[in-house]
């Protein structure tokens, strides 16, 4: 894993976050805070939205509650707590979208259904980063989802919303296979899945005359 590889950077912090919940000794704890103070300070624009998205502020806050004695642990607690406080008090919700999609997991949260979410930020979705969050959805929607049907659901909604709000983009979100994928999804055999890779075809087929 290239530690610089912004991806391998996200299942770090979602790896450390959950270890961080299993961890009974201080002298682990400690390891994995200082690591995790590492990677957020360095990186604090990509990293503290995914941060925030595996609930780690929660996580400080049931640690803090803790007998902890070593000092280097507290230092970085409170310092991790310190950051993410501040960071919260500013997150938007496209931060919020922009950090799940990276995570590369999705779940019903609040952006994926409100629609003044993707009239305000579809074409900011496309264009950050040089179009790095639909290739992210592209790469999410590849995979089959045996054990989680409801990731490749909430796919197909979004690029439904993404259609809708930006048809003219239709392009865009064709060559990185969004289109084939979610025709093919069609015939899942999960319900939801069916169903939300209709909705998102059903977008696609308003402009197939006009083309």
């Amino acid at each position: 894993m290239n530690p610089t590889d912004s991806s391998s950077d996200h299942e770090i912090i979602q790896l450390y976050s959950h270890l961080l919940r299993l961890s009974p000794k201080e002298k682990t704890t400690r390891l994995l805070l200082a690591t995790l103070k590492n990677l957020l300070s360095s990186n604090r624009t990509s990293l503290l939205p995914v941060a925030v998205f595996v609930r780690l502020p929660a996580l400080l806050s049931n640690l803090s509650g803790r007998h902890l004695t070593d000092p280097d642990l507290l230092e970085d607690l409170k310092y991790l707590s310190e950051i993410l406080e501040e960071y919260t008090k500013t997150q938007t919700t496209f931060d919020q979208y922009a950090a799940e999609l990276q995570s590369g997991h999705l779940r019903w949260s609040p952006p994926h259904r409100n629609p003044t979410f993707w009239k305000e930020n579809a074409r900011r979705i496309l264009d950050e980063s040089n179009g790095a969050l639909p290739k992210k959805l592209a790469e999410i929607i590849s995979k089959a989802w045996e054990n989680d049907k409801q990731v490749l659901a909430i796919a197909c909604n979004d690029v439904g919303h993404l259609v809708k709000e930006l048809p003219e983009r239709r392009a865009q979100l064709e060559k990185l296979g969004l289109k084939t994928r979610v025709m093919e999804l069609m015939a899942d055999k999960d319900e939801s899945v069916r169903w939300e890779s209709l909705r998102a075809v059903g977008e696609w087929l308003r402009y197939t005359f006009d083309d």
